[in-house]
This record gives structure tokens, sequence and C-alpha cells, in this order.
């Protein structure tokens, strides 16, 4: 290790989105030294710094939609979208501490928008009350107010430097490996760390995440011992990508607007089965965003991605949607709709962007977008691997086979606090370790990429994101997923071997390439073992659900059973 630069501090934080930043500053509350390394720019990076929708989400049972709100609402809300697959002590804490969460935001200057006398809260995707607070611009108002918090106490931050591996030894983790900008070994030993590298849907090619998004976490957890669940559960919807990309919010399906294929034909009813309609289909997506097998709605995403996959999709991989000859006298008289409350400010916000919702049509696809699984975390944020903290959508626990609308934003705040103020009650209690050459294994890993050949780093990407578009991101079925995990093991084998890389930047592309196929093979055997259709996650096989699998699916390598191991257990 001498040979290396070395970084010595109490807590690292791996990230700097909504999570990280609200874990330094609980970090830093509770004392400790606070370090954090971003892969690309400290507070200008990550999916929640990302906006793809109009309006953010952050999920508080305070009564604003509806004086009939409560925790106890709340709680039952996630519970019975996670169809058994969250854990309910961490719901306890979700539904108890939202509220208190929300005024630390606002104590920090982040501004929830306003309706008479109280905030503005719409009914998000499977609430039973409009609870969703509403931020303009989606996240960046939290990134904007905690990252200049986080500046001011002089947090050290290191910029451009990629975490390659978690430093483990008899269980723990005592800091991580990573290379910095020119490709150098970085040492970080920690007493504690927090990973909040956020998910990885940038493994498909069709997504509503930004590019650093790669499933680095997942991959370096799983590396190093930790215990991950869910991973066969993400959410995945319709987003528009022409002219912009953009989510599109499940309130705007009120309207029931009219979908069509690169030739102007309807062709929803060709994918609907007997005696089901367009209209009813419609009517149920209002409901929620992302796609669900759980109800009728899922036939929008289904249709949509079959009538793609059957060549009826526009040279931009979408179909087409507008909103002409809709009944806005009747939908905007209706202020007790959601429809009625948002569709002045997303009107004006398309209209901005030279869209005009009332007469122009959009492109619209079924995108990734977050990943309801992840490490498998307690109350106070710690993975099985102790001294490992996540939270944000690195983590598992909160959110099951399905998740609230407005729920991840709020989930990073809570966790993000409770992890950070852990961290420091750890690292205050322990002194650092004479680690000796715990750093050979990465090493070790690094050496395994030949980095040269006559395949490049983004073409092999891109094949990646096409095969798990094909076969993991809405229709999954035995013979799709088995020829996916085929298709891993051969793009790995080629990625190791065979693809060039002659810049510290092209290494860091295929180091996360190949985070990348180590998730997609969780969430492909996962989702393979998952002998059933529950929530997100839809087999065509076999659409029905299953009792025998009203657990969750745990992941841990370092089962006895081998290198990846997946059990049925209660969170």
């Amino acid at each position: 290790m001498t040979n290396f630069e070395t970084i010595t501090t109490d807590v690292l934080v791996i990230g700097s989105g909504g999570a990280a930043l609200r874990a330094i500053l609980a970090a830093s509350d509770g004392g400790a030294e606070v370090t954090v390394v971003v892969k690309n720019e400290f507070r200008k990076s990550g999916a929640t710094f990302y906006s793809v929708a109009e309006v953010g989400a952050y999920n508080v049972p305070d009564g604003a939609g509806d004086p009939n709100d409560s925790p106890e609402v709340f709680a039952n809300d996630i519970l019975t979208a996670a169809q058994g697959m969250a854990d309910p002590r961490l719901v306890d804490i979700l539904v108890t501490e939202a509220e208190s969460s929300l005024q630390y935001l606002e104590g920090k200057g982040v501004h929830f928008e306003r309706e008479n006398d109280g905030y503005l809260a719409f009914r998000a995707c499977f609430s039973s009350k409009p609870r969703s607070h509403v931020l303009k611009d989606h996240f960046k108002p939290i990134i904007k107010a905690l990252g200049q918090e986080a500046s001011s106490r002089g947090v050290k931050v290191r910029d451009r430097i990629m975490v390659v591996g978690l430093l483990v030894r008899d269980g723990e983790c005592h800091g991580a490996f990573a290379l910095d900008a020119d490709g150098s070994p970085v040492v970080i030993r920690a007493k504690s760390v927090i990973m909040t590298t956020g998910g990885a849907s940038q493994l498909f090619a069709k997504n509503l995440y930004p590019s650093d998004i790669t499933g680095d976490g997942y991959a370096m957890a799983y590396r190093a011992g930790a215990q991950l669940a869910n991973m066969e559960f993400m959410q995945a919807g319709v987003s528009i990508i022409d002219p912009f990309i953009n989510l599109f919010g499940n309130y705007l399906w009120d309207a029931h607007p009219n979908l069509t294929d690169r030739s102007g034909k309807p062709f929803m009813p060709d994918y609907l089965p007997e005696g089901l309609t367009a209209a009813e289909v419609l009517q149920e997506k209002e409901r929620h965003f992302p796609f669900s097998s759980s109800d009728i709605s899922r036939y929008i995403e289904i249709s949509i991605q079959s009538a793609i996959n059957d060549g009826r999709g526009t040279d931009k991989g979408g179909v087409f949607l507008d909103f002409r000859g809709c009944d806005f006298d009747r939908l905007l008289s209706d202020t007790s709709r959601s429809f009625a409350r948002m569709w002045p400010l997303t009107h004006e916000w398309y209209n901005e962007k030279g869209i005009d919702l009332y007469t122009d049509p959009v492109q619209i696809t079924c995108s990734a977008h977050a990943i309801n699984g992840g490490l498998r975390i307690d109350e106070n944020a710690e993975t099985s691997l102790k001294g490992l903290f996540a939270s944000g959508e690195t983590a598992a626990g909160p959110h099951g086979a399905d998740r609230l609308g407005g729920n991840m934003a709020m989930t990073c705040q809570v966790f993000g606090a409770r992890g950070g103020a852990a961290a420091a009650r750890r690292a205050a209690s322990r002194p650092h370790q004479d680690l000796g050459n715990i750093a050979d294994p990465h090493l070790v890993f690094l050496a395994g990429f030949a980095r040269q050949g006559s395949d490049t780093g983004p073409r092999l990407r891109a094949e990646l994101q096409e095969a798990a578009n094909r076969q993991l991101l809405i229709l999954r079925n035995e013979a799709g997923l088995t020829q996916l995990l085929a298709e891993l093991d051969e793009l790995q084998q080629r990625l190791k071997t065979n693809t060039r890389a002659d810049t510290p930047e092209a290494f860091v592309h295929l180091i996360e390439t190949d985070n990348l196929i180590e998730t997609a093979r969780m969430m492909a055997r996962a989702a393979l073992a998952r002998q059933e259709s529950r929530g997100s996650h839809y087999r065509e096989d076999i659409p029905a659900s299953s009792p025998e699998f009203d657990r969750s699916q745990i992941i841990d390598r370092t089962h006895p059973d081998g290198g990846f191991f997946a059990k049925l257990e209660s969170l």
C-alpha cells in the first residue's frame, strides 16, 4: 500500500446525489471527518441532479392533500405495493420520519410548491391519497441546498475518482480501492463507508438516467460479500423520447391520449386480450407511472414494447402519443383530480421547450427507471457487511415489487440521515487498523482487463443495452432470460480479453460496463428463479403470482452453494 496514494478518513461517502449529501451532513453533525469521492463532479452528477420530469414528488403523510391521510395509511400503501417484498421495520421508519425530513429540507432552503394556504400535493403512483409534495425542476433544489451546506462545512471532496472495490477483512469493510483521473491507484482507509451510487439503468438502451449510473454499488458490494435483495424488481415505464427525454407523468393518462404506430394506426387493440378495451386500460394507468403486472394497465407497456419489437416503432425506437380530441373542459373542471392540479405546471414546462401538448404529438417508449432492490440494510442503513452502509437507490428494503411514486427522494433523505449518523457513531468507536496488503485483490481484478483488442467499449456497451432491453426490460420469459445470461458471459469475456482501452477514461468505461454485466447477471438470475409475475417483475410465460414466492430473494455470493445464491426470506 505504500506505493499508492493513501487517504485516511473517518467516514467515506461514495456518490454525491440526494442520499449522499444527506449522509454527508448527518455524519458531519456526528463529529466525523467526512471524505466524499465522486467519479464525475461533486454536486453535478448522479440521478438526483439529472432532471427527467417537470416536477419532483416527495411523499409526506401530513394531510396536505387529504385530511384523512396518516402515517398508518401511508404504511399500508407502501406494503400493499410491495406485495411482501419490503421490510416492515424500514417502512415504519419512512412513514414516521417523512415529515421531519421535509422540514429539514425546508430549513436548508428547499422550496415546495404551495396551493392556497398549504402545500400543493397530488396522488402519485400506487398511493391511495394525494401526498406527493411538489418540487419544481425535479430534485435539483435538493442538490443545490444540501450541496451548498456540505461545501460550506469544508467537507473533503475528490472528483473524477472511480471506486473499483471495497477493502474487506474478516467480514468488515475498511475503505475502498479507487483509480484517480490519471488511472493511478488510490487506497482510501475509512472506519465507515456509505454507498450511495444509485441504480443501474444504463444497463438498458432506453432509460431515464444519466450516463454515470452503472450499477457500481451493486457489483462492488456483491464482490465484497454483502447481501442483496429484490434485484428482479425494477421500475420501467413510459417516457418521452422525442423531442426530448422526460418521464411521462401518470396523471396524464387520465386524459386518455391517443397512441399510434409509425404509420399512424392505433396499435394497442392488437395486443389486448379479448374483451378488454383500450379505454379500460388507460383508465387504470392513471394510478401509476411504472409498469406493473398487478393490474390491466400492464397492457400499455406490453403493447408499446410489442409494437416496437414487431417493427411498428419509429426510427427513434418509439411510438406516437398526442392529446388531440381529449375532453379538457371536463378534465380541468374537476379540481379533485391530480390532472387538473398538475396540467398547468406540465403544459407550461413543455411549452417552454417548444411543445404545445394541446396540439403537438410526441414520441414515447418504454424506459428503465429505478431499481427497487439493492443492498440489504437494517434500520441504520448498515448492510450485512459490517462498516458498509447504503442509502438511496443502492439499498433494498424500503420498497418492494412496486414502489410508490414520490418515495425514492424521501427515502434518500430518511436513510441518508440515518446512515450518516450511524456511520459517524461507528467511526467514533474504533481506531484505524493496519490493513497490510488488503488492496492486492483489486490489483488482480484490474489486471484481468487486457485493455487491447478489436472491440471498443461503446460498441460492446451498446450490445449489452440492446440485449437487456429485449430480454429484461418489460417482457421476460425463461428462454429469453437464459439467452441473456449466455450473452452476458460472452460479452464479459470479450470485455476482459478483446476490448481496447487506450486512456484512463476508456478504462473506467470498461469497469463500468463490467459492473453493468455483473448487475444484469444478478437481475436475470433472480428473474429466472422467480417463477411468477409480481409487481414490476413480469414473466410472459408465467403471468400469475404464486404464494410460493411471497418472500424476497436474497443474493449472497459467500454462501456455500456457490458464486450466486438466491434464497427466499422475509426482509
